[in-house]
């Protein structure tokens, strides 16, 4: 039996002695399938999600339609759309399968020693300059552990297993979550040095990071120094940082991604404008796993 069959089966046993309104004839396969092409958007993705054919997962959705005489779809064409009852059922069994998804991978580490893989979230520019090489010499450190650093900004789900460890810049506060500080990165102001060598003080633009009314810290700290003198906006940091190698402006930037930038130099003090802590996060059922453990030991490591 898999490590994801022994999380649907302590679910549903869970679901069946607690949850007195579920009815005991639903099929919990057709579920998973269900929430696979909700979580998609078609059922091509959802097969190859799933490692079955399209017909298979067209089945199972009419077999659940079947089973609780609601119409979950609108099909119209090629178009696929939940229904309103299809909004509603996704609301209610989402949290199973996410649990579910969380008792498998429980059973599955409990065994897995320094094996199996683990799957890390971090922003992109972060894992570029400080995470990879460590983790790939983790890596080699045992040949049987398999590394996947996935670089993207939006909060990863531990519970639907996007990740099993998160490296973020803002702590949560919410949920079962184990969370242990990694570091800290400074961020200072830098421009080209052909920038400030060739305008006037008085014409300096800024590079800002989302624009204005960003919230994100390094624009707010920003914001009280430009006087709204922005020569553009991005959405990213190393947007930023090619803006500001096109001799385009001042950006805000944290010193990991200078560091080897000799056509850099600092603007002002040279202090830092602000300084952000480095977070792991994952999962409390998972925070005593040997694998999770010693990756996250190791991602420490890179910001000493």
């Amino acid at each position: 039996m898999t490590s994801e069959h022994i999380g649907m089966r302590i679910i549903y046993t869970i679901m069946m002695q607690n949850c007195t309104f579920m009815v005991r004839w639903m099929d919990w396969e057709n579920i998973r399938f269900f929430v696979a092409l909700v979580e998609t958007g078609s059922t091509a993705a959802a097969a190859r999600e799933l490692g079955v054919e399209r017909t298979t997962v067209t089945r199972r959705i009419q077999a659940l339609e079947s089973e609780t005489g609601l119409a979950l779809f609108d099909r119209r064409g090629r178009q696929l759309a939940l229904t309103a009852a299809g909004r509603d059922f996704a609301d209610a069994t989402r949290p199973m399968m996410e649990a579910a998804h969380l008792a498998a991978r429980c059973a599955a580490g409990m065994h897995l020693g320094m094996s199996g893989r683990v799957k890390i979230s971090a922003p992109p520019a972060l894992a570029k300059a400080l995470l990879i090489a460590p983790l790939l010499s983790l890596g080699k450190e045992y040949p049987k552990l398999e590394i996947q650093l996935t670089g993207e900004i939006a909060f990863a789900s531990l519970l639907r297993n996007e990740a099993d460890i998160a490296v973020r810049l803002t702590r949560p506060q919410t949920g079962d979550l184990a969370v242990s500080k990694l570091g800290s990165v400074a961020f200072r102001l830098y421009a080209h040095r052909a920038y400030i060598a060739n305008t006037p003080e008085e014409e300096w633009r800024y590079v800002g990071q989302g624009d204005v009314r960003d919230a994100m810290p390094q624009q707010v700290a920003l914001n009280r120094i430009a006087g709204g003198k922005f020569a553009c906006y991005v959405d990213d940091v190393d947007l930023q940082m090619a803006a500001v190698m096109a001799k385009g402006g001042i950006a805000v930037l944290p010193d990991f991604l200078t560091a080897d930038k000799n056509e850099l130099t600092l603007v002002g003090s040279g202090e830092p404008l602000l300084v952000r802590e480095v977070w792991s996060v994952t999962h409390n059922s998972q925070r005593h796993q040997e694998r999770i453990k010693r990756t996250i030991d190791v991602l420490r490591m890179a910001f000493k």
